[in-house]
């Protein structure tokens, strides 16, 4: 990417809900919450909405590490869907990851009070069946829990959706999670699909938890239909060469995003600033920080491996693992969270 990008999206990001726990293979790594009023950020995102209906930009936002909510936030967030409906919006579904005990009274209470705004499913990431998944996600009884919380979701009318992780360590486990899934309530839009870790934050850390081109091509039918079903969720399983082989006519990205992360140290300037002030500062930001490191067929040519084997599941996890290495090579400054190689803030 470079100066002939056309930025259509701008991602608003404003981290207000912590998780209980840390998983090891968090696509975030170290997380860093906004210390800010939930009503600052409302009209923050309420100011870029209105103006996003006049102007061709369209607008995104996410407000959390975690979905625990308080009253506030869940207030100010259905306002905003109500008066600016789009295609994602953040109350249509809970995401389990990082939540807190609960009994199984305070889950269906819980879980009811976001039925009352507007959300219609629940879904679950799992590493693994039982302890596994308890070891990848740091906290003793989470399988438990979020398995609870599937099945109460499911018992009051919300569809179901899993996601398990295929990696060396889960994969003896993962015929028994996939049976306790088949146990819980049934929807007609349940979901269900199977990726490796991906490549940022720590999953960075994770290589050797990759399975291969011959594990992949091994595994039993059923899983193969999971991981062909994360196609339309998060991308396809190949390994490095296969993705260098999928990629390797493609040419610099013309369209983008821009990314703006909201915390205590801007949220000031940013209140003060027009929409448009901010958006031409971001643009600049970005350009120059795109500038700063080498394009994604070079990174490729220079660091691609073509007899790689191991199974990503997202064309970007590649592109980030390659500016890593560059990175260890020309160590550079420059502001890698404006741009498309860093998941988090």
């Amino acid at each position: 990417m470079g100066k002939h990008i056309r930025f259509e999206t701008i991602h608003i990001h404003s981290k207000l809900v912590a998780c209980a726990h840390s998983c090891k293979y968090c696509s975030m790594g170290k997380k860093k919450i906004a210390r800010i009023q939930p009503g600052r950020i409302h009209a923050l995102l309420e100011r870029f909405l209105e103006w996003e209906t006049s102007h061709d930009m369209r607008i995104g936002y996410i407000v959390n590490y975690s979905a625990d909510y308080d009253r506030a936030t869940l207030e100010y967030l259905r306002d905003l869907r109500d008066r600016f409906p789009r295609e994602y919006e953040p109350l249509r579904r809970i995401t389990l990851g990082g939540l807190r005990k609960r009994t199984d009274e305070e889950l269906r209470l819980w879980l009811r009070e976001r039925q009352k705004f507007g959300c219609i499913s629940a879904h679950g990431s799992f590493a693994g069946y039982g302890e596994v998944h308890d070891y990848w996600n740091n906290q003793r009884g989470n399988y438990d829990l979020i398995v609870r919380t599937l099945r109460i979701a499911g018992e009051i009318g919300m569809a179901i959706l899993a996601r398990l992780f295929v990696v060396k360590s889960t994969l003896s486990t993962l015929g028994a999670l996939n049976d306790a899934l088949d146990a819980l309530p049934k929807h007609e839009n349940d979901w269900r699909y199977a990726v490796p870790y991906s490549y940022a934050g720590w999953g960075t850390r994770l290589e050797e938890e990759r399975i291969d081109e011959r594990t992949r091509d091994e595994l039993p039918s059923w899983l193969h239909t999971l991981l062909r079903k994360a196609r339309s969720a998060e991308g396809e399983c190949r390994s490095e060469r296969e993705w260098i082989e999928a990629i390797r006519n493609k040419g610099n990205q013309s369209n983008g995003g821009l990314i703006l992360n909201v915390t205590e140290h801007n949220i000031e300037r940013l209140e003060h600033q027009t929409c448009d002030e901010i958006i031409d500062d971001l643009k600049a930001r970005t350009l120059k920080a795109y500038a700063a490191i080498p394009d994604f067929p070079e990174l490729c040519e220079r660091y691609g491996d073509r007899n790689g084997t191991k199974i990503y599941g997202l064309e970007r996890c590649l592109e980030m693992k390659w500016l890593d290495r560059h990175l260890q090579e020309h160590p550079t400054n420059f502001e890698r969270q404006l741009t498309h190689l860093q998941l988090g803030n």
